[in-house]
């Protein structure tokens, strides 16, 4: 009865069963796979700790010895010298002193240097001691090669320990001399083992020749320090092995702890080192490491848990949902159909609009074909809309235009903003046609252009028309230039000579009537201001110089003309240019800009000084007007019907070809004028 009844109950909980299963079987893994993983973290940092510290003995012994060998060096290249020679077998202690100085000042390493003679006995030393040793210790009498000697005390510091670096003095046959030490502080290396000591719990020891410790970065008494004792038995196992570096996991019989222990042998010197690493500290970021990954473990196990006890608690609660979100699509997708008819409709009656417009709508994709075109097209180009897609639209522009319509794609496709151009278009039956054309880019989701869209109207007519305004004004001007020079000539021609004749009248008149003299000299003065004026008349309306003798000279007979009027002072900077090829209109349409220009600062600007200056170059001529004056809004004075000059420049400059360039501000204006050498083109 109990089996039938624990058989149903795992059938009716079979789900949580076996969810209970699969979970029981979830953390057993994990613990397997939390030791395994540990073993292998462990044995890989074990290897290494040994590695690093047996590379850092292996360093620490290198830099040592190239150290010590390097000191041992500069000795005996001192001690070759025939002049140190000299100076010990002749005891000339002055001159050993001029040998030891640098020795003595050039490191802090040094405890003291000093010269023995050939059994070791003193001769000179640094630093000077009233009572120094008879034998200084540390040298090894009879030596012929550089020696080291093992640790000892200092002759010049009591409790201080050093060791001794000598070189011999040899006779050209071999016999030393004498010898040349440095005593070197073992101190100093303190602080090269303490920068050398970086990972946590490791002790470095030198030892000497005779296995004496010279120095540690262990404080207090490293010698009696467990540490200082297991480094020493790697040190002599290191040198009964031949003095082959090695490295090993060893236990201390004093504390009972286990170390890391390298030894490794400074070449050439007797020395070696040795390093002792507390195993626990070394190991302290495996450690650290495999609990990270047993709390992650346990904390994903957890999170697992939940997950499928929310799993089970939601399942019915999705199903429900389930049934709800297929009602909630059968509706969106009806909502979706009567959108998109919508849409439909939308675009149609948009389509119908635009291919309704007297315009040419048209949109072309990045390389610049076209992929759309209004039936508009057809009573202006005479194409039809299908004639023209996959075609670019820079086949249909005119040759002569080309280049301006590529200079302003280049700008468009640089981010520029692009103004409306007017270009000439060739009809499908040759002629040509006026587009005035505004387009803007169409981006893509990433703000990248992927084509253009654009409406081009038909302006053929207004461009021929404003063609024919041009014309007559210019004709005008021509003719306006004409009646002046006519006017001038005759009043410098006739009218002159009928005031002189006047003068020359007066003049003779005065001298025959004596008691009208005063009189008769205010008519003279009176008719000499009529000559005057009537000058300055002909002058303004058309000076001779300019056909006479040119632009530049009109210019500078100008500027000095205004200079000498005492209105202001003006400088000019004329360059020579060839007068042959500018034509008639071109030289006129640029003196009166000057002459206009000029009369403009003397009337408006307060300027005290006007610069003028005229080059030529590529084809190009330039003039330029410059004040210092008050400025003026230039945009504001041509909208409210002001400076009808400035306007009259702008259309004559038109008329040659050329730009009229306005700048103001407060700091003074700025006009300028650039027209091709050969006029309009």
């Amino acid at each position: 009865m109990a089996a039938a009844q624990f058989k149903r109950f795992l059938i009716k909980r079979r789900p949580a069963v076996l969810l209970f299963g699969a979970f029981s079987l979830l953390v057993l893994m994990g613990l397997v796979y939390s030791l395994v993983v540990y073993q292998a973290l462990r044995e890989r940092a074990e290897g290494e700790n040994l590695a690093a510290d047996l590379a850092q003995a292996e360093n620490c012994g290198y830099f040592i010895g190239d150290h010590q060998k390097g000191v041992l060096g500069r000795l005996a290249v001192i001690a070759a010298r025939n002049a140190f020679r000299q100076a010990i077998v002749q005891r000339d202690l002055a001159e050993l002193y001029s040998f030891l100085g640098p020795l003595w000042q050039d490191t802090q390493e040094t405890d003291a240097v000093f010269v023995a003679g050939p059994a070791g006995d003193f001769l000179v030393g640094l630093p000077r001691q009233q009572n120094p040793p008879l034998e200084p210790p540390g040298l090894t009498p009879g030596a012929v090669r550089p020696t080291i000697s093992p640790a000892h005390e200092s002759h010049v510091e009591q409790g201080r320990l050093v060791v001794t670096l000598s070189a011999p003095v040899l006779t050209p046959d071999g016999a030393p001399v004498g010898y040349l030490a440095i005593v070197q502080r073992a101190d100093l290396w303190q602080g090269v083992i303490e920068r050398l000591s970086v990972r946590p719990g490791r002790s470095i020891f030198v030892f000497d020749q005779k296995q004496r410790l010279i120095f540690s970065n262990l404080t207090g008494r490293p010698a009696q320090s467990p540490q200082g004792r297991l480094a020493l038995d790697q040190a002599r196992k290191m040198l009964a092995g031949g003095g082959r570096a090695l490295a090993a996991l060893e236990q201390s019989p004093d504390d009972g702890k286990r170390y890391f222990a390298a030894a490794a042998p400074v070449a050439g010197l007797g020395w070696s080192v040795a390093l002792a690493q507390d195993y626990d500290a070394a190991m302290a970021p495996a450690h650290a490491m495999f609990m990270n990954i047993v709390f992650f473990m346990g904390l994903l196990l957890l999170c697992l848990l939940f997950l499928s006890f929310l799993v089970m608690s939601r399942y019915r609660m999705q199903q429900r949902m389930l049934t709800e979100l297929d009602e909630e699509a059968r509706r969106l997708e009806g909502l979706v159909q009567q959108r998109t008819a919508d849409l439909r409709h939308t675009t149609e009656r948009y389509r119908n609009l635009v291919q309704d417009l007297p315009d040419v709508v048209y949109e072309l994709d990045a390389v610049g074909r076209v992929t759309f075109v209004s039936k508009a097209v057809s009573a202006v180009l005479g194409y039809e809309p299908g004639d023209m897609l996959g075609i670019l639209w820079r086949d249909f522009v005119s040759g002569e235009d080309r280049a301006h319509f590529d200079e302003e794609r280049r700008r468009a496709h640089s981010g520029e903003k692009i103004s409306i151009m007017a270009l000439r278009h060739l009809t499908k039956n040759g002629s040509l046609r006026w587009l005035s054309i505004h387009s803007r880019a169409l981006l893509d989701h990433d703000g990248n252009p992927t084509g253009r869209l654009g409406v081009a109207r038909d302006v053929t007519s207004e461009v021929m028309a404003e063609r024919k305004i041009r014309e007559l004004s210019g004709r005008l001007i021509n003719a306006q230039e004409e009646e002046r020079k006519r006017i001038a000539l005759d009043l410098h021609d006739e009218m002159g000579q009928i005031l002189s004749a006047l003068k020359i009248g007066l003049q003779s008149l005065a001298q025959r009537e004596e008691n009208q003299r005063e009189d008769i000299n205010q008519l003279i003065a009176l008719a000499q201001r009529v000559m005057d004026q009537t000058r300055a008349l002909a002058y303004h309306l058309r000076p001779a110089i300019l056909d006479n003798f040119g632009l530049v000279a009109a210019l500078e007979d100008l500027c000095e003309s205004m200079s000498e009027s005492k209105l202001l002072a003006v400088e000019y900077n004329l360059q020579p240019i060839d007068e042959d090829l500018l034509p008639p209109g071109v030289r006129t349409s640029l003196f009166r800009f000057a002459q206009e220009a000029l009369t403009n600062a003397v009337k408006h600007s307060g300027s005290l000084r006007v610069e003028v200056s005229l080059a030529a170059d590529e084809g190009a001529i330039e003039l330029c007007v410059r004040d210092w004056g008050k400025g003026f809004n230039v945009a504001q004075a041509l909208d409210a019907g002001k400076h009808l000059g400035l306007a009259g420049m702008r259309e004559r400059i038109s008329l040659i070809g050329g730009r009229l360039l306005i700048d103001s501000n407060f700091k003074g204006s700025t006009l300028k004028v650039r027209a091709p050498i050969g006029g309009r083109r």
